[in-house]
């Protein structure tokens, strides 16, 4: 009864013939594109997943035998780990290559199409010498066999024109706006997220290594392409097998600009990585040669002028495709909430408020005391201010004149005239009605002209105050904004939460709902 040679026998395979087993897949894809080098058709993405597979299989052998710590085999595992990337990263290219005829895509500035073709010629190019290096290294370790034949079928032009027919039976969708509203709110969310916006920056002045791997890092992009990925699942789980993009023709187009941002974040992903781990200055020194299949600067330009390139320009693009559905669907309402409490429409409430009536791309008018104001232009909401403070101007008359204790004459004696101002002020303060935000006040210095009454000169005084920052008036004050109800919902969590600040003028945390403001 054999009990557990077969156990016993696989020990005894030497390191030697392990790695040569698993070689010989690998040289035989080698020694084809050598062959193939010069026919149209090559890489093929049939050889690509092939060549991705078999230097899977033998990276991860030589480093379970710890080649990756290994001096003599690093240069080596190094050159298969560049078989494996760069096989993956032209295979994602292919696919979009192949793709772009299905893909309905807005127009952008610079030709895509073209500068795919180049990064497949230049991935090609690294291709031939990852090739030429794996063979010269996997010679010089004799591994080399002489009966090495590539055992693949040539590359052939992959053209597929027929299509089965689409006769399953598909589920009706009778609420379609909130379909799409809700997808595009999801992407426009995206297109404001942090990592987002950090990656796809407007392209550097060409000096890219000073971006790699800072401010620019692995992390970043993998998290980019793992939303983007997230939020193609989410298109397919709610349009898949409905008849949603038959009554709207703009889905497609957001699936398609989802979908190749998806894939070339996969591509920068990979290049971003092959760069920080085995390029940059953060790799261990060898004292073995390593023969890159493209030159660092040939990498990071590959990096930023392909795949973060055109990612930022169909992002941008899919945001104006989504700002226009949500605006087919939108419903006009109303709402009234408080105004600032500090300060009133100063800088932060007014860009807050601005910057989400510009994420959805809708108009929305702000009404103020009879006037109206573009809610999407922080400019227009400084000029608010005027009309409010003239209305707290008006109410600081109504409160102090009201008083009947405060229509006497100015006491003449500038201690007693002082004593009574900060009587008023602490007053106001007590009830609520006045804000103050520095106590360094000189009412010495206040005056009454002619026969004012203490009342006019204590309005005198808090207009004064109040103009120069150092007190506010707190009112009941409100404000009107009418338009899209998705942008009204948010600008109502906006005013519950004070624009942002409290009321000292203190930054505070807005809810999670908003956070696309936070970029």
């Amino acid at each position: 009864m054999d009990t557990g040679r077969t156990e016993d026998r696989d020990e005894k395979i030497t390191f030697d013939e392990h790695t040569e087993r698993y070689s010989r897949g690998v040289l035989e894809l080698c020694f084809f594109a050598l062959n193939w080098q010069d026919d149209p058709n090559f890489p093929c993405r049939d050889f690509l997943i092939h060549l991705n597979q078999r230097a899977t299989r033998l990276e991860e052998l030589i480093d379970y035998y710890g080649a990756k710590r290994n001096e003599t085999w690093f240069p080596f595992r190094e050159a298969i780990a560049a078989a494996k990337l760069f096989s993956d990263v032209a295979y994602d290219v292919k696919h979009i290559e192949g793709a772009l005829a299905h893909y309905d895509l807005k127009d952008i500035e610079g030709d895509f199409a073209a500068k795919t073709d180049w990064v497949i010629q230049v991935l090609k190019d690294a291709l031939i010498g990852i090739a030429h290096n794996i063979i010269d290294q996997s010679r010089s370790r004799g591994l080399l066999q002489e009966d090495i034949v590539p055992d693949f079928e040539p590359c052939r032009k992959e053209t597929v024109t027929y299509r089965l027919p689409s006769d399953r039976t598909v589920r009706h969708v009778a609420k379609v706006g909130e379909v799409v509203v809700y997808l595009a709110t999801r992407f426009l969310n995206l297109s404001e997220n942090r990592d987002v916006r950090a990656v796809l920056r407007e392209p550097p002045d060409r000096e890219y290594a000073s971006y790699v791997p800072e401010p620019i890092t692995e992390e970043q992009l993998r998290t980019v392409e793992s939303r983007f990925h997230n939020l193609q699942s989410l298109y397919d789980t709610y349009i898949f097998e409905s008849d949603i993009e038959q009554q709207n023709s703009d889905l497609p187009i957001l699936r398609s600009h989802v979908s190749v941002i998806f894939h070339l974040m996969e591509t920068a992903t990979s290049l971003c990585h092959y760069y920080i781990r085995h390029m940059s200055s953060l790799r261990r020194e060898v004292s073995g040669r390593i023969q890159y299949p493209i030159s660092p600067d040939t990498l990071l330009r590959l990096l930023f002028e392909y795949p973060l390139y055109y990612s930022r320009l169909y992002m941008e693009s899919a945001v104006h495709l989504c700002q226009q559905m949500i605006r087919s669907y939108s419903e006009q309402t109303r709402i009234e909430v408080p105004i600032p409490s500090y300060r009133g429409f100063h800088v932060r409430p007014s860009t807050l408020v601005a910057s989400i009536v510009a994420h959805y791309g809708s108009s929305v008018i702000m009404t103020l005391n009879g006037h109206d104001y573009n809610a999407a232009t922080p400019l227009e909401l400084f000029r608010a201010n005027e009309d409010l403070n003239a209305m707290k101007r008006r109410r600081v008359a109504d409160i102090l004149c009201d008083d009947p204790d405060l229509d006497r004459p100015v006491p003449s004696a500038a201690d007693e005239r002082v004593r009574e101002l900060q009587l008023i002020l602490v007053k106001l303060m007590k009830t609520n009605k006045v804000v103050l935000y520095d106590t360094n006040l000189d009412l010495e210095g206040m005056k009454a002209a002619g026969d004012e009454t203490l009342a006019e000169l204590a309005t005198h005084v808090v207009r004064h105050y109040v103009s120069v920052g150092k007190m506010d008036l707190r009112s009941d004050l409100t404000v009107c904004f009418a338009g899209d109800n998705r942008a009204l919902h948010d600008l109502e969590i906006l005013a519950n939460n004070g624009y942002g600040e409290d009321e000292l003028g203190n930054n505070i945390v807005l809810p999670e709902e908003l956070s696309y403001l936070k970029r």
